[in-house]
């Protein structure tokens, strides 16, 4: 049986708080995994991040056990400190599908890496003031 290195992307638009002007957009990357995932969990933007308006990504590194639990998750990379914390939150909460009794696990790492991105501000007309 081969194991096929896999790239999964996704994207999640945030929802707008009472009071906030512009929506995230957070993209990860899977790598170096065929296994399914079964819940998948995407980090809060921090707060000081959206209000100084910092992007960047983190990337976790992790282990998948046979039961489908993510183990031993480790920041690896990230642009900015301030996204390794919501990173490690979100793929703690994460999992995959449990393997079959005759697949073989994989022991290989799999990494995830999580990007923090802002939508533009835009200026307000006068005329809608």
């Amino acid at each position: 049986m081969a194991i096929i290195a896999g790239c999964l992307i996704f994207s999640l638009a945030s929802v707008l708080h009472a009071g906030e002007e512009s929506t995230a957009v957070m993209h990860f990357i899977d790598t170096s995994t065929d296994r399914v995932p079964a819940l998948t969990a995407f980090p809060k933007y921090p707060s000081v991040a959206r209000r100084d308006r910092i992007e960047g990504e983190a990337t976790v590194c992790f282990k998948i056990k046979a039961n489908g639990k993510v183990s031993r998750p480790v920041v690896t990379e990230y642009s900015h400190k301030i996204f390794s914390k919501p990173s490690l939150r979100a793929i703690k909460k994460s999992n995959f599908e449990p393997i079959g009794p005759a697949q073989i696990l994989a022991t290989a790492r799999t990494c995830r890496t999580y990007r923090f991105r802002l939508d533009p501000i835009t200026a307000k007309s006068e005329e809608s003031e």
